[in-house]
């Protein structure tokens, strides 16, 4: 049994083949969301769902080129801003009991995603990502994926600008078009979120509180992002030497680290340092070590999508399924030349 391959029956077959494939992949979505990158518009609803509440008075800070946040003449800092003094607050989640690590990845999903989620799933080992919402937009098949094969999912803001540079409206528009996105893909809406360079402060806690979002910073920076700068001199190995120091106290501290997956170096780097943390810790996702819900619609702190139901309402994003003229054709003219 074989095609002939001059056959004008089998381009026409291996075209509807690749249509079927599209249309299995092919994701819709349901609202036209923001310029991927840029900070966002907010929508007039939004506004009401700070209107009551209780900010802190903390001053707009100075927005550095890169989007970062500019700190050299902060001299004193009463809000509690991580930029200064790496401050937590008492509702920030940032790390895991004794002997629990979560090795957490931020600016995702990318197409260098899939090694790492295969690599993890091998081990069975879940975590939380945290996404920034362009490249959710860019990427929905891998926020799929990791929420399917039951990772946590988590926010990174829309653009990945420092917070407490925005505007109060401006967090609301970060915060909410990214747990927009990410409710279209996996129908439900993450809890926690990790402020673009750990840059938090008590007004940005305020107004996040009344989203409904909580923040999660870290014990622990891999540095990994050095891996990525142009000329970058930095050594992979330091990153397995620095865990086998935090590791020394696993016997009274867990922890969360930071680590990234929108490169093909730093989730490479992954891959050869998470076998270092697992020497030490039983590794984890923020969730599930610290017993909070990662998700709204439910109380679980398991995040696989057995555990928690998607709401189902009309925003939820879906897959188009196959359609039967395409299997049917396809079929047919197959069983023609076989």
């Amino acid at each position: 049994m074989y095609f002939s391959t001059k056959s004008p029956f089998t381009s026409i077959a291996a075209t509807l083949f690749c249509m079927i494939c599209v249309a299995q992949a092919q994701f819709q979505f349901k609202d036209t969301y923001p310029t991927i990158r840029q900070i966002p518009p907010i929508k007039p609803e939004w506004r009401n769902l700070i209107a009551n509440a209780s900010i802190t008075n903390a001053p707009i800070r100075t927005r550095t080129p890169d989007g970062n946040v500019d700190m050299s003449t902060v001299t004193d800092d009463p809000y509690c801003t991580w930029s200064f003094n790496r401050c937590i607050a008492k509702d920030d989640l940032y790390t895991c009991p004794t002997g629990q690590y979560a090795v957490t990845f931020d600016d995702g999903p990318s197409e260098f995603s899939p090694k790492l989620y295969d690599y993890l799933k091998s081990i069975n080992v879940k975590t939380t990502f945290f996404m920034v919402g362009g490249q959710v937009l860019t990427h929905p098949d891998l926020v799929k994926r990791a929420y399917d094969e039951g990772h946590e999912i988590a926010m990174h803001t829309w653009s990945h600008t420092a917070m407490t540079t925005q505007s109060n409206e401006e967090i609301v528009a970060e915060l909410k078009w990214n747990e927009q996105v990410i409710r279209e893909v996996i129908g439900v809406s993450p809890k926690f979120f990790r402020p673009p360079f750990g840059n938090i402060d008590n007004r940005v806690r305020d107004i996040a509180k009344a989203l409904g979002f909580i923040p999660v910073m870290w014990t622990h920076d891999t540095f990994d992002w050095g891996l990525t700068a142009p000329g970058s001199t930095f050594n992979v190995q330091w990153i397995s030497n620095n865990i086998t120091q935090w590791g020394q106290t696993n016997k009274t501290e867990g922890g969360v680290s930071l680590s990234h997956d929108l490169y093909n170096s730093t989730v490479d780097a992954a891959l050869n340092y998470i076998p270092v943390f697992q020497n030490y810790y039983d590794l984890t996702a923020v969730g599930q070590c610290n017993k909070v819900a990662p998700y709204k619609e439910s109380n679980s702190t398991t995040s696989s999508k057995d555990a928690v139901s998607p709401s189902g309402d009309e925003s939820a994003a879906t897959i188009m399924s196959t359609p039967s003229w395409a299997l049917l054709l396809f079929t047919m003219i197959l069983s023609r030349f076989l």
